[in-house]
């Protein structure tokens, strides 16, 4: 079986570590991007199976991210997590509109996040062996 990859888009240093930490000893091979445009040039060099990013960072966005991504020959191949403090229904629905695939208003449980990581890869699983 193959490590699943998972890749954190997040500016706030502490808290990509903090989830790149965690996700790390529940098993899983992380990459770090500390915006947008280190995403994508991090992304064309080793793509993953997941993304967590975050809506507002300097330079790119996790909106903007997303759209670029979903234009690149992997738009079905990543699984996209939007993250964002400045929650609101309007912005939910942008970015499930604009290509992610799901949304967590922080603050919440790294629980919720990882069972939510844990879920994709299961059903990506369950779907390649049925």
């Amino acid at each position: 079986m193959s490590l699943k990859t998972v890749m954190i888009v997040e500016d706030d240093m502490a808290i990509r570590r903090l989830y790149s930490f965690l996700l790390t000893n529940s098993g899983y091979d992380v990459i770090e991007a500390e915006d947008g445009m280190d995403a994508l040039e991090k992304f064309t060099q080793q793509p993953c199976d997941l993304i967590i990013t975050d809506m507002n960072m300097p330079r790119m966005g996790g909106m903007q991210l997303v759209e670029k991504l979903r234009e690149t020959s992997y738009k079905d191949k990543v699984y996209i997590i939007m993250v964002t403090a400045y929650g609101t229904p309007d912005t939910e629905k942008e970015a499930i509109r604009r290509g992610s695939n799901e949304y967590i208003a922080k603050p919440f449980d790294f629980e919720e996040l990882e069972g939510r990581v844990r879920d994709y890869f299961e059903k990506s699983e369950n779907a390649t062996h049925s």
